[in-house]
């Protein structure tokens, strides 16, 4: 294993919470949005320097955008979540910078515990021990991990949702990263399209019952798997055209909770681990009143996959 000399953790730490900057996610997903909602009032201006540009297309682009943000955004919120359950506060920096690198104590099998975490995971049950005004108390993982030991004003009945709802909203970030065929087509290389999509099926003459449907749709090719005797996925020699509709305004509010959780982590520790910020007040969240009919897809067909 690899092993690192750090000259002054303290100072690397405080820098670290001092300038990370969680509303760069903001900004991101608030540009994307305004540019698309806003198209017809600043078209003249997001198309300059573009001869005969396509409207729809453009904001078919945007929303694209917005949809692969939001796979990068469940990406780094768990990344940080698996740092700061390996580590200590003070080497944050340094585990999400060596996340990656096998050779070095910092490595997380990010994608392997993601997947976990989908189903269950410890860190839903785990407690650990902090020290919280001067006195050693237990705490629930998920509860250090978005509230640190900065002050809230939640009572126990108020913890018990606000935790529940934690839980259920990174399930489902999880699940959705888990099957990230898309993703991977728009990382590499840029394979794939994306239009718009409806499947229904015929119950007989004049008889149509619609299935599903979606102005998004990204279509891609992908090797198919299946299960060996072991138990391990392996190709069959097959390939898919598969098809994912999303939904943006979905996707819009799924990367605004995201934001807000990751702003929770970094801000109970910057206001309470550095000198000047202690005693001052930042605008920290609870999802004690989550509306989750906006993170459920609108439409039941989520996936299909045909052979080619």
């Amino acid at each position: 294993m690899k092993a690192f000399t750090v000259n002054d953790l303290d100072k690397l730490q405080k820098e670290f919470y001092r300038m990370y900057d969680p509303d760069y996610w903001l900004y991101k997903i608030t540009l994307l949005k305004n540019a698309h909602d806003s198209f017809n009032e600043i078209e003249d201006t997001l198309t300059k320097n573009i001869n005969e540009a396509a409207p729809e297309d453009y904001k078919r682009m945007i929303r694209t955008e917005l949809h692969f943000l939001y796979f990068q955004m469940i990406e780094t919120l768990f990344e940080i979540i698996f740092a700061l359950k390996n580590n200590d506060n003070r080497d944050l920096w340094a585990a999400l910078t060596f996340s990656n690198d096998k050779g070095t104590y910092f490595y997380s099998d990010a994608y392997k515990k993601i997947e976990q975490i989908s189903g269950s995971s410890d860190i839903f049950t785990e407690k650990i021990k902090t020290v919280v005004e001067g006195k050693e108390v237990e705490l629930p993982f998920l509860r250090w991990l978005f509230y640190f030991v900065y002050p809230t004003s939640l009572d126990d009945d108020g913890w018990k949702k606000n935790l529940t709802n934690i839980k259920k909203l990174l399930s489902t970030f999880a699940t959705d990263f888990t099957d990230r065929g898309e993703y991977n087509a728009y990382k590499h290389s840029l394979r794939f399209y994306n239009a718009p999509f409806k499947m229904m099926i015929g119950l007989g003459r004049n008889n149509v019952h619609h299935l599903g449907s979606s102005d998004d749709c990204i279509t891609f090719l992908e090797a198919r798997r299946k299960k060996d005797a072991e138990g391990k996925m392996v190709r069959t020699g097959q390939i898919a055209r598969v098809q994912k509709p999303f939904d943006f305004e979905r996707d819009h509010t799924m990367c605004t909770l995201i934001y807000l959780m990751i702003k929770n982590i970094v801000y109970t520790r910057k206001y309470s681990l550095l000198a000047e910020f202690n005693g001052k007040n930042f605008d920290m969240v609870n999802f004690v009143d989550i509306d989750f009919s906006k993170t459920t897809p609108r439409t039941i067909i989520t996936k299909t996959s045909f052979a080619v």
